[in-house]
């Protein structure tokens, strides 16, 4: 097959490119399709880039055909894990993780350690709060790969700095569902410290690294720095149009307004949630890992189907026995109450999510649903001190 067989690449794809990816119109249709997948693995992986990156798993699936048996094996694979990776970024996730698997397989048959460090790190953020078990595994496996893989052979020592970087990104996700804070400190002080080209591979490192940094500071009980960084990580998935991720930012900072008493701030938020939301565009919902919060926004269109999802998510919280998801999602779903001028049933859910958080292990949970319900009260003039 001739290179004139190839499908042609849409003007818009090839007029945003960065020159170091002109090879992607390469003659030698292995050099395009290795070019190629180069950009796919460092093009962010959030729900607004996934149309382009399958628009890019198109063209190097023509390559891959237009190479037939001739095909080297380490295209074939890292192609199978771009499109799991992208799967996932669409909230495929049942999909995503058979294609992980298959993708896993081959790479672990052709000693590929770089792209299987890759697809391990792709899922591992999906298995670590649904599957714990198959989730450890995959980190002492992920490490392995890597040991091996640093001590083998020089390789293209750019690609191997984003594969560090991802394996870094998928151990926080770790440590924050095993809540072990300290390491997840530590994880993402290293991924601080890394040397990364700029490129459009730093936007989503970005984007999860203050994600996960906002979950440390919840975790941790310092309010004002998880808004710090709950706004930074909302401001890039603006920014990318990335408003799935975007929902539940503004939902754990509505929650946050709601602690700090600032009810107005609070409606506000839970009604930019909604906005992004309702621009989301995916099939379903799918558990943000870097956030750690039980909770997916994005098929929700008003406030009262806001409501409806973080009820579920104080559920799950409670029965994960998790104390400062169970206080995120009982603040969100009141300010998504406030924000559907129904106050009294807000009201109504706080009291009822403070009798449950007594049985809660973190007795400050009950004090801070208080401080909000009698807060609103008197907001509401119900109640003068």
């Amino acid at each position: 097959m001739q290179m004139r067989d190839r499908p042609a690449l849409p003007r818009h794809l090839l007029d945003e490119l960065d020159p170091v990816y002109d090879g992607v119109c390469a003659a030698d249709p292995e050099v395009a399709a290795s070019t190629a997948l180069d950009l796919v693995e460092r093009t962010a992986a959030l729900t607004s880039a996934v149309q382009r990156r399958s628009n890019w798993l198109a063209y190097i699936n023509s390559l891959v055909n237009e190479m037939g048996d001739a095909c080297p094996e380490d295209i074939e694979v890292r192609m199978l894990a771009c499109i799991a990776r992208t799967a996932l970024s669409a909230h495929q996730t049942s999909a995503g993780l058979a294609a992980a698997e298959h993708a896993l397989g081959r790479a672990v048959e052709t000693l590929d350690r770089a792209t299987e460090i890759l697809i391990r790190a792709a899922r591992l953020p999906y298995l670590a709060h649904k599957a714990p078990i198959d989730a450890s595994r995959d980190m002492r496996l992920m490490d392995t790969a890597w040991q091996l893989l640093a001590a083998g052979p020089p390789s293209d020592a750019v690609r191997l700095s984003w594969v560090h970087a991802e394996m870094l990104l998928a151990r926080v996700a770790y440590h924050g569902s095993t809540g072990d804070l300290a390491l997840l400190r530590s994880e993402l002080a290293e991924i601080g410290r890394l040397s990364l080209p700029r490129d459009n591979g730093l936007t989503f490192i970005a984007y999860a690294s203050h994600a996960t940094l906002a979950q440390l500071w919840l975790r941790s009980k310092q309010a004002d720095r998880a808004a710090v960084s709950l706004q930074d990580a909302a401001t890039i998935c603006e920014g990318e149009l990335a408003w799935a991720e975007a929902a539940n930012l503004r939902a754990a900072q509505a929650a946050i307004w709601m602690q700090a008493l600032d009810f107005h701030a609070a409606v506000a938020a839970a009604q930019v949630a909604m906005a992004a939301a309702r621009r989301a565009g995916v099939p379903s919902a799918q558990l943000d890992p870097w956030l750690g919060m039980p909770y997916d926004l994005s098929q929700c269109r008003d406030a009262a189907a806001g409501v409806a999802a973080m009820a579920e998510a104080v559920l799950a919280a409670q029965d994960l026995g998790d104390a400062m998801a169970f206080q995120v999602a009982s603040l969100a779903m009141a300010a998504f109450y406030l924000a559907d001028d129904r106050a009294f049933e807000a009201l109504d859910a706080l009291s009822e999510a403070r009798e449950v958080a007594k049985s809660l292990h973190d007795p400050d949970v009950a004090l801070i649903l208080n401080s909000v319900a009698e807060a609103l009260l008197e907001h509401l003039g119900v109640f003068k001190p």
